[in-house]
């Protein structure tokens, strides 16, 4: 006849569960891993007017938020093409001090940051444009290969569009995952251009991070309507990484764009085996997040912490 001690519970003739070591936080609830532990969890938040604000995470369930920038005719003179450590961003080169942070104001939605400087490069100003959309996987697909209209039909410094996929390796071991991208380019002024790249944390519990470091995996510097970026990344054991798409828009003709900026073959990115999946946690927090100190000043490293910080204190660390 089987007992059960004090860390244990049991409804009579029921399963025996073991009980969590420590209290969960405010508002989470008692999960149970299928074998007679129970742990507290998030809850899934419920929202009908934004229903995947936080959907479930798995294998079959993988998104990223998405901004688009009018490059040209927007901003005042010199933002893009003077010099000065916080004016000029090389869109291609998108992983490295200074142009991090200009990336990284934009794809969140605003480029206007907290201080250091006057000027600033506003996120979604695309007619008809909405900033931190989320997209979720249709197949093994994510994003889109679109045709676009401008009225100020401006051919140099062409628009952007800012696609931040977090993954995470649930696994006690580092992980490298194949990534495949396609993207539109413009090149005329050697500021533009596309890029695959990615951000990891310096440590792998969200609340701890102070530093992270960007790296590049593909780029293209020339004019194309479709342009094919691949390479790999490696995540770190239990850690979130922000994978990132930036494409410039292809001119076509008058008024005309093409806005190609998708990731195919994810089928092979996130599968089981690897233990790889899209945090939805920190796609959440991406895409309503309050995100502070992003300011025009040091090196981005220190400043993108905030990202993870945040998503520990919205949502739950981990």
């Amino acid at each position: 006849m089987s007992r059960i001690t004090a860390d244990q519970i049991q409804k009579s003739g029921g399963a025996v569960f073991s009980l969590p070591v420590a209290s969960g936080a405010n508002n989470q609830y008692i999960q149970t891993d299928g074998q007679g532990n129970l742990s507290f969890n998030q809850p899934f938040m419920s929202d009908p007017a934004v229903p995947y604000l936080i959907s479930p995470e798995g294998f079959g369930n993988i998104g990223s938020t998405i901004s688009h920038t009018d490059r040209q005719n927007i901003y005042s003179t010199g933002e893009w093409t003077s010099g000065g450590p916080w004016t000029t961003w090389t869109a291609y080169q998108s992983h490295t001090d200074n142009n991090a942070i200009q990336f990284m104001a934009m794809a969140l939605g605003d480029g206007f940051t907290t201080s250091g400087t006057s000027q600033y490069m506003q996120g979604a100003d695309a007619e008809n444009e909405l900033p931190r959309r989320v997209q979720f996987t249709n197949g093994n697909r994510l994003g889109f290969s679109r045709d676009t209209t401008k009225w100020d039909n401006v051919q140099d410094y062409a628009g952007h569009s800012m696609r931040v996929m977090p993954l995470r390796n649930t696994t006690s071991s580092p992980v490298t995952v194949n990534l495949y991208a396609y993207t539109s380019q413009y090149w005329s002024s050697g500021y533009e251009g596309c890029q695959l790249f990615y951000f990891t944390p310096n440590t792998s519990t969200y609340s701890t991070v102070t530093g992270v470091t960007g790296t590049s995996i593909a780029t293209s510097t020339s004019n194309a309507r479709q342009v094919n970026l691949t390479g790999s990344a490696t995540i770190p054991a239990n850690t979130t990484i922000l994978v990132c798409l930036l494409s410039t828009d292809w001119y076509t003709t008058t008024y005309r764009y093409k806005d190609t900026n998708f990731f195919y073959n994810l089928n092979t990115t996130c599968t089981t085996a690897n233990g790889v999946i899209c945090d939805m946690r920190m796609l959440s927090a991406l895409a309503r997040g309050k995100f502070t100190g992003l300011s025009y000043a040091g090196a981005f490293s220190g400043l993108f912490a905030t990202i993870w910080t945040s998503c520990a204190t919205i949502y739950g660390d981990r």
